[in-house]
């Protein structure tokens, strides 16, 4: 299994820098450059095996650089354009703590201040995912930290600049998503069972909201959104998702699994196949055939003498 993980974003970068429009603020074009950025990077999730990857630095002298990326190269590259392309802005690396993460290294993100007027947090990594799929951003300009260092930039004021700079035409995919909640809870659902429900919901999101992601990683991610969204709160608790990878000499691939072991449903996310709904015999050839998850209890549930009951 041999995986070219990420493009050349070499001609992707140099055209980023060249179409910023003229009749920008410097804010919109911060924005322009990190919504352009997010459509083009992809998590390296290789770092779960292999933490060394963090410390992999961008040689800008060769001729390719991959789209997988750390939060440390991702953030290093929108600091080089900001500073660069910006005279009156100055972006640095900080360090963030992220609850649940557990590398030796902290998370980075991007300290920008502009005019000496305003300084704003960038965490374009976790953005990847919301770019791609045209979700709102939670990362730019949204949060500050505990002292209160930064200043906030609204959603509404973000809409406005992408409605300007053409990221948007009028809606978000959040704001679909919510269109779409209230169809479904005006329904009848007759004499389906919960498990039937959960389906049609699944089915019919599928059907509206599916988007072809680069990135692995981003595109589980958005799945994930998608579900937390149309699913009541009962049935989201009964969701158990696994992240399985295989890995060679060279690189990783990443898949997942969603179960709702409780009513017999299964689901698997690939870059190849997309999201669909499975058989849980094939998650025990995918576990009997090298894919593997740090997670105990997805070995459990699939053990052998548990198997039978699923069939």
């Amino acid at each position: 299994m041999s995986l070219d993980i990420g493009n050349n974003i070499i001609p992707s970068i140099n055209y980023i820098m060249s179409s910023i429009p003229d009749d920008l603020t410097d804010l919109e074009k911060i924005r322009y450059i990190y919504i352009n950025l997010g459509k083009i990077f992809n998590y390296d999730y290789r770092v779960i095996d292999d933490e060394s990857i963090i410390e992999e630095n961008i040689d800008y002298s060769k001729s390719k650089i991959k789209s997988y990326k750390t939060c440390y190269q991702i953030s290093e590259i929108l600091c080089i354009l900001i500073n660069g392309l910006l005279p009156n802005c100055s972006a640095k690396l900080v360090e963030r703590t992220i609850p649940g993460r557990k590398f030796k290294h902290e998370h980075v993100a991007v300290e920008v201040e502009l005019n000496n007027t305003m300084k704003i947090l960038l965490d374009l990594t976790l953005d990847l995912s919301n770019i791609q799929g045209n979700l709102k951003t939670k990362e730019f300009g949204y949060t500050t930290n505990e002292n209160g260092d930064y200043d906030i930039i609204s959603q509404s004021e973000c809409k406005i600049m992408d409605e300007k700079l053409g990221f948007i035409n009028d809606k978000y995919t959040d704001d679909y998503i919510e269109e779409f909640n209230e169809e479904l809870k005006k329904l009848n659902y007759g004499d389906m069972t919960e498990s039937d429900k959960i389906e049609y919901k699944i089915k019919r999101a599928k059907e509206r909201f599916s988007v072809n992601f680069n990135g692995k990683h981003e595109a589980i991610r958005y799945i994930y959104t998608i579900l937390s969204k149309i699913l009541t709160s009962d049935e989201l608790s009964c969701l158990k998702q696994y992240n399985l990878i295989y890995s060679n000499s060279e690189d990783n691939d990443l898949i997942a699994i969603y179960l709702f072991d409780k009513y017999g449903l299964y689901y698997c996310y690939s870059s190849m196949l997309g999201f669909n709904k499975i058989k849980p015999s094939v998650i025990e050839t995918l576990l009997k055939s090298g894919w593997k998850t740090n997670s105990k209890s997805i070995n459990k549930i699939f053990a052998d003498d548990s198997l039978g009951k699923r069939m």
